[in-house]
């Protein structure tokens, strides 16, 4: 995203400029003092202490947002309603990427509905349309402030609007547009003492850069922004006076202000810096160019009387310059100030959290005790994953989840069992089905009645739906007859398609996948099951090496363990599995292949069957010839095929019917042993057990060894805050470190 000198979009300007570029370093030091107010915000200081900050502040109509946009070139609407009825905080920061957010930080006499209303409003763009964007977001944060308003009664409140721009090459910078002073309020509404406490709040920050905007052709001794920058910077160290519109000026105030700027005044309006007269843009030039704004400012103070006064005090260019050079000035100034402030914090954070009573590890122990947990971790799920069972668990009942591969097989077997006996779709008549004599050898492990009746094993079951059984053979039969025939393609007469074999086969098995996926939610169960009960005996402290083994509190511990660094990783092996088996469904559906010898003996074992079951029902039709019983019929190939039920169309079409249900039957018996064993070496293994050991986390950060010893009281809560704000002092010390 390009940004304009003013923001404005793409073709409506020349010249590229980047926000917040005024504050790059000249030199080492000034690079130095960038550095540190990085690190600090980085850190978040700025969020607790005040670092050096712009705020423009004035009467309204004096131009503040003309200067704020033409300082930051960060665009503004051109509507007094959205920029002086708040204050509108502008934050430009560092970042690989373009971007810009629009938040709202509620007033402080918000109700809490409407704090958290104001809470919710973001707004963020990274396109090119950065002018349009920023100017639409700002408008609904302005309808956002005054919902629900009566602006016949309220027409300031105490919110914030927060916009933050983000962009390659630019500079930390944060410059506030406040309110515009009034001497009073017509509607008597008291807004003048409003406005003036926002404004004096801001002031007083001694971090605070105070830009003064007076518009050239109102009288300095009636500004009010004078009187209280007098009272809130009385040697004018942080002031900065600014003169806007010199165009309108009449030639005795013309005057008077050069008078001013050169310090030929007596009257007062002095500060330690000299003044700086700026041309805004009129209401007819908005939409023009930073560029072309920069240039009729050029023409107009290089003509008389303006082009007496010292081009150090005019023009955008040179407040930026004279900005710059304040703003180090400032932070070399105050931010060795706060040094002391955060060494002062630190003593007393340090205090409170010894009487707190300080760390339960001394230093090095925690992570050694850390190391040595996870480490015999690592082993015993690399252990219990392969079914080696060691002495740490000797005191568990041998149905305990931390016999991890055993509760994994078990719940395998009544997977198998399941899909064998629920996987069909329906119950098929086109092969008897004898007594099995290898029923035994069934899955061993047995659901209790107390397992099938909790919740989470109802949850991960799918729900079986009775299954259609034919009354008969050539009900069923009669019913493929009837699909071959309402699917038929471009095939000849009688000549059915065996593509219609794969149709049965995929119906047939369409409660595979649900039934698989069952079946991986209860691995992830037993895995997360297993963490949950072996982690405390991983954690647990011995009494050889004392703190330095482990926890002497492995249960909270582990409790705080298994969430963020186990069941997390848990959830992505769920994930990859059911990937795994979305792929397994996918062959399911592709293609038939079938490569078993099994299937071959079975077609062949169908068509010898079926051609001697037909030759047996048509030999009854007939008589041997010459036995001398009543005439013989006669017997031809009519006669024959329509005693074997092959003479018409419709036989023909059973005939079909009978093969393809039979292929169908024989390639499903197949695929479901294939599919099983796919199920349990593709996704169990594969994406659980084989590797169960390298999901644990090898080591952990310093905060994240920190929350695992957090203890569950308000005291010890305390004292991970103390460390956390310790710590952040400490790395803001080093920040500041040199500068003086």
């Amino acid at each position: 995203m390009a940004y304009a000198t003013n923001g404005y979009g793409p073709g409506r300007h020349h010249e590229t400029r980047v926000p917040g570029s005024m504050l790059s370093p000249n030199t080492a030091e000034e690079a130095q003092i960038l550095a540190a107010m990085d690190k600090l915000r980085a850190l978040g200081i700025d969020k607790t202490y005040d670092l050096p900050q712009i705020i423009v502040c004035g009467s309204q109509s004096a131009g503040k947002s003309s200067v704020l946009e033409s300082l930051v070139q960060v665009p503004f609407p051109r509507s007094e309603s959205t920029c002086t009825r708040y204050v509108t905080k502008v934050t430009i920061l560092p970042d690989d990427a373009h971007r810009i957010e629009v938040r709202i930080q509620p007033g402080e006499d918000r109700k809490p509905a409407e704090v958290e209303f104001l809470n919710r409003f973001y707004e963020q763009d990274s396109s090119s349309d950065y002018d349009t964007k920023l100017g639409e977001f700002m408008r609904k944060a302005d309808k956002a402030i005054f919902q629900g308003i009566d602006l016949k009664k309220v027409t300031f409140t105490k919110d914030v609007m927060l916009i933050t721009v983000y962009g390659p090459n630019t500079r930390p910078l944060q410059v506030l547009d406040l309110p515009g002073l009034i001497a009073f309020d017509q509607k008597g509404q008291g807004n003048e003492h409003l406005i003036e406490r926002i404004v004096t709040g801001y002031m007083a920050v001694k971090q605070s850069i105070i830009l003064a905007v007076i518009k050239a052709n109102e009288d300095l001794n009636n500004q009010k922004v004078l009187d209280l920058c007098k009272k809130y910077d009385p040697h004018g160290e942080r002031t900065m006076g600014i003169i806007t519109r010199p165009d309108v000026a009449e030639e005795v105030q013309k005057r008077n202000l050069i008078a001013v700027i050169q310090k030929r005044d007596q009257d007062g309006f002095e500060f330690r810096h000299r003044w700086h007269i700026l041309r805004n843009r009129t209401s007819e030039e908005a939409d023009t160019p930073q560029a072309m704004r920069d240039r009729v400012e050029e023409i107009l103070l290089n003509t008389h009387p303006w082009n007496t006064i010292d081009q150090r005090c005019r023009g955008i260019s040179e407040l930026r310059e004279r900005l710059r050079e304040l703003l180090f000035s400032l932070a070399k100034r105050e931010l060795p100030g706060l040094c002391d402030t955060f060494r002062d914090k630190l003593k007393r954070l340090d205090e409170e959290f010894n009487d707190l009573g300080g760390d339960e590890f001394k230093e090095g122990e925690l992570q050694t005790a850390v190391t040595n947990s996870l480490s015999r971790l690592h082993k015993a799920a690399r252990d219990h994953g392969r079914g080696v069972y060691g002495s740490d668990i000797r005191k568990k009942d041998y149905g305990d989840p931390v016999y991890l591969r055993s509760r994994v097989v078990e719940r395998s077997e009544v997977f198998r069992d399941r899909l064998v006996a629920d996987g069909n779709a329906w119950n098929t008549r086109i092969r008897p089905t004898p007594s099995d004599p290898d029923s035994d050898l069934g899955s061993i492990y047995r659901e209790t009645e107390e397992e099938k009746a909790t919740p989470e094993s109802t949850d991960e079951q799918p729900q079986v739906q009775p299954k259609k059984t034919h009354p008969t053979l050539q009900a069923e039969i009669e019913e493929v007859a009837k699909m071959l025939k309402q699917t038929r393609g471009e095939n000849l007469p009688t000549f059915l398609d065996p593509q219609s074999i794969k149709h049965l086969f995929w119906h047939m098995a369409d409660g595979w996948d649900d039934i698989a996926r069952a079946h991986v939610e209860s691995v992830y169960k037993c895995c997360e099951q297993y963490f949950r009960a072996v982690t405390p005996i991983a954690f647990k402290r011995n009494g050889l090496n004392g703190a330095s083994s482990g926890f002497a509190n492995p249960d909270r511990v582990a409790g705080r363990f298994v969430g963020p660094h186990v069941v997390t990783k848990l959830q992505e092996c769920r994930k990859n599995a059911l990937g795994e088996l979305l792929r397994l469904e996918q062959d399911r559906l592709a293609a038939p292949i079938n490569a078993d010898m099994r299937f071959l003996k079975d077609r062949r074992a169908h068509r010898q069957g079926r051609e001697f079951h037909r030759a047996m029902k048509a030999s009854h039709h007939f008589s041997p010839s010459g036995s001398g019983s009543a005439a013989a019929s006669r017997l031809d190939q009519t006669s024959y095929a329509d005693k074997a039920g092959l003479h018409s169309q419709e036989d023909l079409i059973r005939d079909t019917a009978d093969t393809y249900l039979d292929a169908m039957w024989s390639h499903y018996l197949i695929e479901r042993d294939i599919y099983i064993t796919n199920v349990l070496r593709q996704v169990v293994e594969r994406h659980f057990l084989r590797h169960i050991d390298e999901i644990l986390p090898k080591s952990l950060t310093e905060a994240e060894m920190e929350r695992l010893v957090q203890k569950d009281t308000v005291e010890e809560a305390r004292k991970m805050e103390i460390k956390k704000d310790m710590a952040v002092l400490r790395q803001s010390l080093e920040a500041l470190e040199g500068i003086r």
